[in-house]
């Protein structure tokens, strides 16, 4: 997908494609052992539905798509029986992108976008394999001819194993300029049904030419019972500024414990260990957390965790612990709000960072049927080595208006605003964009 990445992408891709193609084979002979086929009603149990000892984990019931602007395919609403579907779409836009706020030599620019999107997956309620692409195109129609893309593709795969394991894997890549990155739609997870921006949104710097990012996570679940689960995940993660010739990469390991102690609340302990390596040196830490969820009322669901962090020089100084908020509150059928926070020592859009505290919250409410509205922010505070670097701190805020013209075809008003205020020169972007985006319903191609 991405030629410019260099040896290191593809020793990071090698494993996980591996994995992959392996599991996908096992996947594919188990469906032709049990085809898509009435079953007899002298049977006491069809023999596509899955074992009452098999548990699916929580982490694997959405799909967030790419370049769709906060929409996602929610696994529990589909059948047990195993479908493939084909994504498409794509969406045009006019922006006008303001960069005069503090940036050195900054000018006002007027950009066109064309964001299409691809997506292929095979999913039921408790298992799924999605390959998706969603570049983002971008043509000056002011000042100099330039054109500029900006590449995201994600590759995911989840299934049960064993009775009461399930594996878990997932690739994801960006290349780019940051002006293609910050006009293109925002990423974002879902938690319980309810989408949060990714607050790595937030990094704002320009003039840094071509980068790359990577991100490969493996993930192993046992669940022993519906209220009792231990899981095990390796993330690792890379960035290149390949024009500047600067580089890092970060690997983190956490395994951890959960338990319900009554129907609305559960605690869990963990503990994580982390290598970085940066172009000036490299470092090790490890480190413990404990937490609590609870389930508040009916609907709002609030997570807490922490605790204390230790590593060597020079990631030592000022470090002391790790934290991880989450609360996702979908107040009706018409509206949801969702928020995150926490402490990451995986790189992301920011190189020579020992470790990232960021924020984010989102609102969509319902307007009527045809319109809705989205508010979006996001906050990354990086500290970085050598200490000369000095801490990174940027925000983005955003809101989009959106008009639902037809089952495929909607026409959005968009508004953006990212600053850059500690760690160099301050810097300000303010976008204003309207698109009209075409995304058809989902083709089945496996019945």
């Amino acid at each position: 997908m991405i030629q410019n990445s260099g040896s290191k992408s593809c020793g990071l891709w090698m494993p996980i494609m591996l994995c992959l193609v392996v599991l996908c084979c096992s996947t594919a002979l188990g469906a032709q052992q049990n085809p898509d086929t009435p079953t007899p009603t002298t049977q006491t149990q069809p023999q596509d539905v899955k074992p009452a000892a098999l548990l699916m984990p929580s982490y694997s019931q959405s799909i967030a798509l790419l370049g769709t602007n906060q929409r996602y395919v929610d696994l529990g609403t589909l059948q047990t029986r195993r479908r493939t579907f084909f994504m498409y779409g794509m969406g045009v836009s006019g922006s006008y992108v303001d960069n005069s706020g503090g940036n050195p030599g900054g000018q006002d620019s007027s950009e066109f976008l064309w964001t299409p999107h691809v997506a292929i997956i095979n999913a039921s309620n408790y298992s799924s394999f999605s390959v998706q692409y969603a570049p983002t195109v971008l043509e000056s129609i002011s000042g100099p001819s330039r054109r500029q893309v900006f590449q995201a593709g994600t590759i995911s795969f989840g299934q049960p194993i064993a009775p009461n394991w399930a594996l878990q894997l997932s690739s994801s890549n960006t290349y780019g300029t940051d002006l293609s990155r910050l006009l293109s739609p925002l990423g974002f997870d879902v938690n319980k049904g309810v989408p949060v921006t990714d607050p790595n949104s937030a990094v704002f710097q320009l003039n840094r030419g071509d980068v790359f990012t990577t991100s490969n996570d493996v993930g192993l679940r046992w669940q022993r019972s519906p209220s009792q689960a231990l899981s095990f995940s390796v993330q690792e993660s890379y960035i290149s500024l390949l024009d500047a010739g600067t580089s890092n990469s970060s690997t983190f390991a956490q395994v951890s414990y959960s338990a319900a102690i009554s129907p609305r609340t559960s605690f869990n302990v963990g503990a994580n260990y982390y290598h970085q390596i940066y172009s000036t040196g490299g470092c090790n830490g490890y480190g413990f957390s404990f937490g609590i969820s609870h389930l508040v009322g009916r609907y709002l669901s609030l997570s807490l965790g922490g605790g204390p962090e230790f590593a060597n020089a020079p990631c030592n100084n000022g470090l002391g612990g790790n934290y991880a908020v989450s609360m996702t509150y979908p107040l009706s059928r018409i509206s949801r709000v969702g928020l995150s926070a926490g402490r990451s020592y995986t790189t992301n859009y920011l190189s020579n960072t020992q470790w990232t505290d960021t924020a984010a919250i989102s609102y969509l409410r319902q307007l009527s049927e045809a319109f809705q509205i989205s508010v979006n922010s996001g906050y990354a505070r990086s500290v970085r080595t050598p200490s000369t670097l000095g801490t990174y701190v940027g925000y983005f805020a955003g809101a989009d208006l959106s008009w639902t013209v037809s089952r495929s075809i909607s026409l959005t008003t968009t508004y953006r605003r990212f600053a850059q205020v500690s760690g160099g020169p301050n810097k300000g972007q303010n976008v204003a964009m309207i698109s009209l985006g075409w995304n058809p319903l989902p083709i089945r191609i496996v019945r």
